[in-house]
């Protein structure tokens, strides 16, 4: 293929414009669409639009066919802005909703049915991915509709979060954005059912009944050469119920004639996958469900390989005990089935999260990781024998039963017999296993190392670094700050099973597959990575670096996006928008100027609708962002429009009244319009009185024994409620207010008590330790209690709660403000302010060190992810600004926390 042709097949822009200008319309080009408008048309808020589906391969022919027909039929439309954008909204991957969507056609109302029709005619016996969020036009060509936004509009929910929407004719909310499966809306009519009599032609969402073709294992046809799958499928798709289909006997859904669905395990554009009863032999099974042309790859491959090849890696398997039994495997259409045996529901992903860590000293708890190590190394040795190499060995993929037996599932990506599928799992397949090259089974080892590390830590490896030989090194720095010195037993075999030397994980399997991690007589290995040590050249560095990154994330909120009229709103409030990450800049002299900019752009962002009165999720926090700008800087911000509280606010801090009268509290100080002291006093008033909505619906609720308090954290519950009550009985005197603070405090300090005790317990989870749902968020009001009353009572049992925060705080996943290290960080800083006691200043230091294992980057330029662990971003309450605070105030030794009343802005 020639270089003119090749830039033609890539990329649509230029030839979409060429057109749409001759044409006389409108073109803007950004990096996923090409979005053609006829100038002087108003398109509909929302209606029924059309989707074309199409592969990488078929996007020219597809669009040499119809871009003719929208021009000349009048119709707005976008069109995939390549096609490798087309194969990356085809894989699933970024967004489930967007698979097939190729082109996305904005029809006049009253033609979308001639429309759809003539598109369907012209693309008659193309073939493409299903759009799972639409109906078809017809089965016959890749044509789809459904009801849904032509132009942006959105309600914001409580955490500030702009959610599309669609609006019904009484002012009603329905979701906007693409689901699993056809939606219309109670005051809409299918046009397509409307003009043709009986059931839609093509239902895209309906569940296969009886397969066109089906064949048990020994003769359907499968192997490398006739289909491929593309990359391995990243996350976990939304929980699915029960589904449509052919009914059986008692009314349940059957798929492929003879399974009848009792429930779904996970539902997404990839394809779905359900448990069923196997009425045949009564067993229970699991479906696997792979949606034609999903996926696909260069070459042409899509999932259904993966499909075929787990067939085949079973059938290799068959008998091994621990690997699942292969059923059925049969096609409905294009789409592709697989049935293996059920092994149960709870793999060791949602067993550690649930129950707790693996030890080598299991206390009683039966989590004993010398067994589980033992019980994997076995299946492997089995699947090895007769010739499989795993490849996606992960503890989502390890299944433990009553008695944590365990079974290995998902084979799609496995190598046998010479074959294998690209895909690869970060942080759990050995780095150059995305190369391609052959796998071995020594790669194989290396993921079980990933797993154990899991076992042992409640923590995935790290991953937020580009080169994985970092990201390892973090992974082991990790592992020895929780276990220091540790060199014997199952953890002291992590590091070497870990290597990147295939001879040193043989040897670390050979020293486990004969129990010698048992007896201390390993053969040598590698040194264990050792942690960052403090010191303050050190932090003033990171600090140096982090503020930097910090002005990067300000100059990129302030681009805003290339496209406005495809995008949401701009996020303005504390947790995760613009005031949280200007506030903490305008703490440093030299980022001023910054954060005047974008305290600026913050006030001619804030959206019209009405958004949440609340402090870390509201207009509450912003507007103390931009009252501290024009009172520290002169910057010339105006103000906002008085705040009004809902009637019916949760009374927590981060979205209710707590946090909302905390604000107003300094509002009074920093805002000359009156009023503020008003709003607080209404806060106060329904806290008092009860008059709030109840906050447990706010986050999950905890399990008992893990030390999680969700309901007296800082966040969500006690903690910040009798803060504010002591904050406003200082501001007004107020005696009923003061008197309900203390009686707070006082059970606080009793529950504080208890959790110190249960954070030393095995069963107990580094959330425990958080300021939003943990003992770091008691702790703090302690501090407020103790200063505020002149007690020594609430001191000392602040001082307890800190050392057991920062026992368990090596555990700790996550480095942010809410959840994680920093938060753990910030309430230590509180302790060490209050007591003067040079333990709580090291405490906060070592805090440092941790995070600094969790980072990517250099340790003098690290780059601190954010809560999805997968990269950094500007949120104060997940991401690198709310790092950036507990850097500052430990640098300091001084200063009160953020969006707290006893803060006050730095001059």
């Amino acid at each position: 293929m020639d270089a003119a042709v090749s830039a033609r097949t890539e990329d649509m822009a230029e030839r979409v414009t060429e057109i749409a200008e001759r044409e006389g319309c409108e073109v803007h080009v950004d990096d996923t669409w090409v979005s053609v408008h006829r100038p002087g048309v108003d398109l509909p808020a929302q209606g029924w639009k059309l989707h074309v589906s199409a592969r990488p391969g078929t996007l020219v022919a597809t669009l040499d066919r119809i871009l003719p027909l929208l021009f000349h039929l009048g119709c707005d439309f976008k069109v995939a802005r390549s096609t490798s954008v087309l194969r990356e909204l085809n894989s699933g991957d970024t967004d489930p909703g967007a698979v097939g969507k190729a082109v996305t056609v904005y029809p006049p109302q009253d033609r979308v049915v001639k429309i759809g029709r003539v598109l369907a005619a012209a693309l008659a016996g193309h073939a493409a991915p299903r759009v799972p969020s639409d109906r078809w036009v017809h089965r016959s060509a890749p044509v789809y509709y459904r009801y849904g936004p032509f132009v942006p509009q959105y309600r914001v929910d409580e955490n500030g979060d702009y959610e599309l929407v669609l609006i019904g004719p009484d002012g009603t909310f329905l979701p906007g954005a693409a689901g699993p499966e056809f939606r219309c809306p109670p005051w809409a009519s299918d046009p397509f059912r409307e003009t043709t009599p009986g059931p839609a032609p093509g239902d895209a969402t309906a569940t296969p009944g009886p397969a066109t073709a089906t064949s048990g294992p020994a003769t359907a046809t499968s192997g490398p050469a006739t289909a491929t799958a593309g990359r391995e499928p990243g996350g976990s798709p939304a929980p699915a119920g029960g589904t449509p289909g052919e009914e059986n006997a008692d009314g349940a859904p059957t798929l492929g004639g003879r399974y009848r669905l009792t429930s779904g395990v996970v539902r997404g554009a990839r394809g779905n996958v359900y448990r069923a009863e196997d009425t045949a032999s009564g067993r229970r099974v699991v479906i696997k469900e792979a949606r034609a042309y999903v996926g696909e790859n260069a070459d042409g491959m899509d999932l259904r390989l993966q499909i075929r090849n787990e067939r085949r890696i079973l059938q290799a398997l068959a008998g091994v005990d621990g690997v699942p039994g292969l059923i059925d495997h049969f096609r409905h259409g294009e789409d592709e089935y697989l049935v293996i045996t059920e092994e149960g529901s709870r793999d060791l992903n949602r067993f550690v999260n649930e129950h707790g860590l693996f030890a080598d000293d299991p206390a009683g708890t039966g989590r004993d990781l010398a067994a589980l190590a033992t019980r994997l190394i076995g299946l492997l040795d089995a699947v090895h024998a007769r010739g499989v190499v795993v490849r996606d060995l992960s503890p989502k993929n390890v299944v433990l039963d009553d008695d944590l037996r365990c079974t290995l599932v998902d084979f799609g990506n496995s190598r046998y017999d010479g074959f294998q599928i690209p895909g690869w799992t970060p942080g759990y397949s050995v780095p150059d296993q995305h190369t391609g090259r052959p796998s071995e089974p020594a790669d194989d080892y290396f993921a079980l190392g990933g797993v154990l590390f899991f076992a042992a830590t409640g923590m995935h490896p790290i991953g937020v670094d580009p080169d994985p030989a970092r990201n390892l090194e973090r992974t082991l720095m990790t592992l020895a700050a929780l276990f220091p010195g540790v060199t014997t037993g199952v953890r002291g075999l992590i590091p070497r099973l870990l290597a990147l030397d295939p001879a040193e994980r043989i040897a670390a399997a050979a020293d486990l597959r004969h129990g010698r991690h048992r007896t201390g007589q390993m053969t040598a290995g590698r040194a264990r990575a050792v942690p960052p040590r403090f010191t303050r050249g050190l932090l003033d560095a990171v600090i140096a670096h982090t503020r930097d990154e910090c002005v990067r994330f300000a100059e990129k909120t302030m681009a805003g996006p290339a496209d406005p009229r495809r995008s949401a709103p701009p996020v303005t409030h504390v947790y995760g928008g613009s005031a949280g990450l200007g506030m903490e800049l305008l703490h440093h002299a030299e980022t001023e100027a910054v954060a005047g900019e974008l305290a600026r752009w913050t006030a001619q962002a804030i959206p019209p609708a009405r958004l949440p009165a609340a402090l870390f999720f509201g207009r509450t926090g912003t507007e103390l962002f931009l009252s501290t700008a024009r009172r520290m800087l002169g910057a010339d911000v105006p103000a906002g429009d008085p705040i009004d509280l809902g009637p019916d606010e949760r009374g927590d801090y981060v979205h209710g009244v707590a946090g909302v009268g905390t604000g107003h509290l300094l509002l009074a100080d920093l805002d000359p319009r009156p009023g503020h002291l008003a709003v607080a006093t209404e806060c106060a008033r329904r806290l008092l009185t009860g008059e709030i909505r109840d906050t447990r619906d706010a986050v999950a609720p905890a399990q008992p024994g893990t030390g999680v308090a969700t309901e007296s954290g800082y966040a969500h519950g006690e903690a910040g409620a009798a803060t504010f009550l002591l904050a406003y009985h200082r501001a007004t005197g107020d005696q009923a207010a003061g008197e309900a603070a203390r009686r707070r405090l006082d059970a606080l300090a009793g529950e504080a008590a208890t959790l110190a005790r249960v954070l030393r317990e095995p069963a107990a989870r580094p959330m425990g330790a958080s300021w939003c749902q943990g003992l770091s968020g008691i702790v703090t009001a302690l501090v407020r209690a103790a200063r505020f009353y002149d007690d020594e009572w609430y001191l000392e049992t602040a001082g307890a709660g800190a050392r057991a925060c920062l026992g368990i705080a090596p555990q700790a996943w996550v480095v942010s403000q809410c959840c994680g290290l920093a938060g753990i960080g910030e309430m230590l800083v509180d302790v060490a302010l209050a007591t003067g006691e040079e333990e709580f200043w090291r405490g906060a230091e070592h805090v440092v060190e941790l995070m600094l294992t969790r980072s990517g980057g250099d340790l003098e330029h690290p780059v601190f992810p954010d809560n999805t662990l997968e990269g950094a971003s500007g949120s104060w309450g997940m991401g690198t600004p709310g790092v950036l605070s507990f850097l500052r105030r430990l640098r300091d030794r001084a200063g009160a926390r953020l969006w707290t009343y006893e803060w006050s802005p730095p001059r």
